[in-house]
C-alpha cells in the first residue's frame, strides 16, 4: 500500500515508495511465516489417515491454514487501510488512495474467502476439494457447516467492499462492511459451543475485531510514516492510542475466553494450553513494543526523526503476522473443554439455563451482562463524560438523556430481559424496540456531534435510513423467517447492531421529518397485525428443543408480542407527530 500518487504527480517522492516497497515486502516475509507457523501447527496436530476411511488429502490439510493465514492478512489490512482513510488520514487525497487499495486488497480477500469455502466443506466432509465439485456437495456442505457458511458470509462482505468502492461510497461505509466481514468467523470454533458460548463468542469477536484494527492500523501508520506526510506526527499520535484501546481489548477478551473453555491445569499439559501461552507471550512483548514507541520513538517523530518508530514498527508487524499464524493454529487444535461434561439442551443452545418461568421480578433482578452491547453502553457514557470536560456551557438535559440512553442500552440488553429473550418473542420484541427506538432517541438528544465537534458533511437520506430499519420486522415477523434463526446468537448480534445503527442515523438527523419516522411506526403496526394474526407460532422448532423446566406458552407469548409491537407504533407516531422542523440551535463554541 502506498499513499503516492500513482500518475506520477508532483508529491511522488522516490524514497517514499522505496520504503511502501519495503513494507510491502516485509508483510509478504511475514505473511510467510505466518503461514508456515499455521500449517507446521496444523500438521503437527492432526491426526495420521487411517487406511480405507475417508481423507481430504495432504492439499486440504497444508492448504487450508495456509489460505486462511493469507485471507485473514488480507482483511487486517483491508481494515487497517479503512481506518486509515476513515480516522487516521486528513488529506482527502491520500483517503481516497486508501480507499481505492482497500478496493483492490478486499477483491482477493473475497476470492481466498471462497477458497476457504470450499476448503472448509472439503474438511469438513473428509473429500479431496475436486469430489466435492463433482459429486455436487459443495452447496449442501455449505448448509451443513457452521464454518463453510460464516466464510461465505466473508466472501460476500468483501466482495462488497470491492464493488462498493468501485461505486465511491463513502470509505465509512466500507469500513463498516469490512467490520461485518471479519466478524462471522469468530462466531464459529471452540468457542460457539458449550455452556456459556454466548460470552466466548462474544468476547473472542472482539478480540478478533480489536487486533484487526491494531495490526491494520500499524501498517497504515508506517505508510504514513514512511511517507513522511505533514500529518505523520498526528496519525502516529492517533493511532498509539487506538493501538493502546485494542491491546487492552485483546487482553481482556483473550482472559475472559481462556477462562470460559480452558482449565488452569490444561495450559501446562495440552498442545492447546502451550499455544494459548505463546500467543499470550507475543501479545505482552508487542504490548512492551508498544510501551516502547510511547516513551522513545514517537518524541523522536516530533523531532522529525522517523527511523527508529519505522525500525521498531517493522518489528512489531512480523510479530503480529507470525501471531495471527499462532492463531490459526489454535483454531485448528482440539481444544480442550472447560466443562466436565454435557450440559441441558437449553445450555448447549443458548449458553446458560432458564430454569425458572419469566416474571416482571426475574426480568429486573437475574441479570447476565451482554459483553457486546453492555459494554458499549458503559463506554459510551465513559466518552460521554470525559468529553464533557471543559465544556462549561453544555445543557444538562443533554448529558441526562446520553446517559439515560447508555442506561437503556446496557440494561434491556444485560437484564434479565435479554437474558430470555431468545427463549421468549415478546421479550425479544421488546428488546428490540428498547435498542432500535428508545436507546437511539435519548442518545440522539444527548447531540454527540456536537460534543465531539465534528460537523458532517452530509447525512443519509431518511427515507433510506427508515426503509433500512424496517426491513428485519418486515422479513422476520410479517413473512414469518424468524424460524430460520430463532435463538441464533450470530442472528441477535447482527439484529441489535441493525437496529441501533439505523435507528441512531433516523432519530438524530440534523433537520428531522415526520414521514420517515411515520414509516417506522407503520412497520411496526404491520408487524403486531401479523403477529396476532398469525396462527402457526414463530420459532416453535426451536422452543420445542429447550429444556426450560417450565411450560411455554408459545400462541399467548406471540399474541403478547404482537401487543407489544402494536403499542411500539403508537409511541413512535407519537412521537413522529412532536417532533419539530429543526433542533435547537447549537450552544456557543467554548
Amino acid at each position: 500500500m502506498s499513499l503516492d500518487s500513482a500518475d506520477g504527480g508532483d508529491r511522488a517522492v522516490s524514497p517514499s515508495r522505496g520504503r511502501s516497497r519495503a513494507l510491502a515486502v516485509l508483510v509478504l516475509l511475514g505473511v510467510a511465516a505466518a503461514g508456515a507457523v499455521a500449517v507446521g501447527l496444523a500438521v503437527r496436530g492432526a491426526q495420521p489417515p487411517l487406511p480405507g476411511l475417508p481423507d481430504p488429502g495432504e492439499a486440504v490439510r497444508v492448504g487450508l491454514p495456509a489460505v486462511r493465514v493469507a485471507a485473514e492478512v488480507l482483511a487486517v489490512l483491508v481494515l487497517g487501510a479503512l481506518v486509515a482513510a476513515v480516522v487516521l488520514v486528513p488529506d482527502p487525497d491520500d483517503r481516497g488512495r486508501a480507499a481505492r487499495w482497500a478496493g483492490r486488497l478486499s477483491g482477493c480477500w473475497a476470492l481466498l474467502a471462497l477458497a476457504m469455502v470450499l476448503l472448509t466443506v472439503s474438511d469438513s466432509m473428509s473429500m479431496p476439494p475436486h469430489e466435492v465439485l463433482t459429486a455436487g456437495h459443495l452447496f449442501p456442505g455449505i448448509g451443513m457447516f457452521t464454518a463453510a457458511t460464516a466464510w461465505l458470509v466473508v466472501a460476500h462482505a468483501a466482495a462488497l467492499v470491492w464493488l462498493w468502492e468501485k461505486f465511491a461510497v463513502p470509505a465509512v461505509g466500507l469500513l463498516c462492511a469490512s467490520v461485518i466481514g471479519v466478524a462471522p468467523v469468530a462466531l464459529t470454533g471452540h468457542s460457539s459451543a458449550g455452556g456459556d458460548h454466548d460470552w466466548a463468542t462474544d468476547s473472542l469477536m472482539a478480540h478478533v475485531l480489536a487486533a484487526a484494527v491494531w495490526v491494520g492500523g500499524l501498517v497504515a501508520v508506517l505508510v504514513v510514516a514512511g511517507a513522511r506526510r505533514h500529518y505523520a506526527v498526528r496519525a502516529i499520535r492517533l493511532y498509539s492510542a487506538i493501538a493502546l484501546a485494542c491491546w487492552l481489548v485483546i487482553a481482556a477478551t483473550g482472559v475472559v475466553n481462556a477462562f470460559l473453555r480452558v482449565r488452569p491445569t490444561d495450559l501446562w499439559t495440552t498442545d492447546y494450553g502451550a499455544l494459548l501461552l505463546a500467543k499470550t507471550a507475543a501479545i505482552l512483548v508487542l504490548g512492551a513494543l508498544g510501551y516502547l514507541h510511547r516513551v522513545r520513538t514517537i518524541p523522536r517523530v516530533e523531532a522529525g526523526r522517523f527511523s527508529g518508530f519505522l525500525r521498531v514498527g517493522a518489528v512489531e508487524v512480523l510479530l503480529m503476522l507470525v501471531t495471527v499464524g499462532i492463531a490459526v493454529g489454535l483454531a485448528r487444535s482440539p481444544g480442550p473443554g472447560a466443562e466436565p461434561g454435557p450440559g441441558s439442551t437449553t445450555r448447549s443452545l443458548l449458553g446458560y439455563g432458564l430454569p425458572d418461568r419469566p416474571s416482571m421480578e426475574r426480568m429486573l433482578t437475574q441479570w447476565r451482562p451482554d459483553l457486546v452491547f453492555g459494554t458499549l453502553a458503559v463506554v459510551a457514557a465513559v466518552w460521554y463524560l470525559a468529553a464533557l470536560r471543559g465544556r462549561a456551557s453544555w445543557p444538562v438535559e443533554r448529558t441526562l438523556s446520553w446517559l439515560a440512553g447508555c442506561l437503556v442500552l446496557g440494561a434491556a440488553t444485560s437484564s434479565g430481559l435479554g437474558k430470555y429473550e431468545p427463549a421468549v418473542l415478546s421479550a425479544h420484541l421488546v428488546l428490540q424496540v428498547l435498542v432500535g427506538v428508545v436507546a437511539p432517541i435519548l442518545l440522539a438528544r444527548g447531540r454527540p456531534l456536537a460534543l465531539a465537534r465534528v460537523e458532517p458533511a452530509g447525512w443519509p437520506r431518511l427515507w433510506v435510513a427508515a426503509a433500512v430499519f424496517a426491513v428485519p420486522p418486515a422479513l422476520l415477523y410479517v413473512l414469518g423467517l424468524y424460524d430460520g434463526v430463532a435463538g441464533q446468537h450470530w442472528a441477535r448480534l447482527l439484529l441489535l447492531a441493525w437496529s441501533l445503527a439505523a435507528g441512531l442515523v433516523l432519530f438524530s438527523a440534523p433537520v428531522p421529518r415526520r414521514a420517515p419516522v411515520m414509516l417506522v411506526s407503520a412497520v411496526y403496526l404491520a408487524t403486531g397485525l401479523a403477529l396476532l394474526a398469525r396462527e402457526a407460532v414463530l420459532g416453535q422448532a426451536f422452543f420445542a428443543e429447550l429444556e426450560l423446566g417450565w411450560r411455554h406458552d408459545g400462541a399467548g407469548i406471540q399474541s403478547a408480542a404482537g401487543w407489544v409491537a402494536v403499542t411500539a407504533a403508537v409511541v413512535v407516531a407519537v412521537y413522529a407527530g412532536s417532533l419539530g422542523a429543526r433542533r435547537d440551535p447549537e450552544p456557543e463554541s467554548d
